[in-house]
């Protein structure tokens, strides 16, 4: 199983190590936009030498659709921190029929938006982690 794990650019060094740490406890594989593709903006930006968007949009939205088309779903983080991609990458996943799970962390789990475009909405990581390990991992 392999999910496209949308989130914020500025919780992606949080992102990064939680995502990690799943990756090794379940053996599910989550597709890091940021950091699972060469990215020198990334590594620019991690070492403070770039400001963020400083890139050509089709190489990066088109690297993103790949990311997406040889991914099972998306799990997005929405945590409060502004993110157009994530939204845009939920919903182009739930137009593909994709599955769409949210960890919602700012209070916005109830938003009908967020709703309509997730087939599950978690309110904490480890309620994701704990989905993960008792439906994913054994199948659907």
């Amino acid at each position: 199983m392999r999910l496209y794990l949308a989130h914020p650019i500025d919780s992606r060094k949080t992102v990064r190590a939680w995502e990690l740490r799943v990756e090794q406890e379940t053996g599910i594989e989550l597709f890091n936009p940021f950091y699972d593709t060469h990215r020198e903006d990334i590594e620019e930006l991690d070492r403070g030498f770039r400001r963020k968007w400083d890139v050509d949009p089709n190489v990066i939205v088109r690297r993103d659709f790949r990311g997406m088309d040889e991914s099972d779903g998306i799990v997005a983080v929405i945590d409060g921190s502004q993110s157009y991609g994530t939204i845009f990458e939920v919903a182009r996943t739930h137009c593909a029929g994709d599955s769409v799970y949210l960890i919602v962390t700012n209070g916005a789990e109830n938003h009908p938006w967020l709703r309509f475009y997730s087939d599950r909405i978690f309110t904490s990581f480890e309620q994701f982690e704990q989905f993960v390990k008792d439906t994913l991992c054994r199948g659907f």
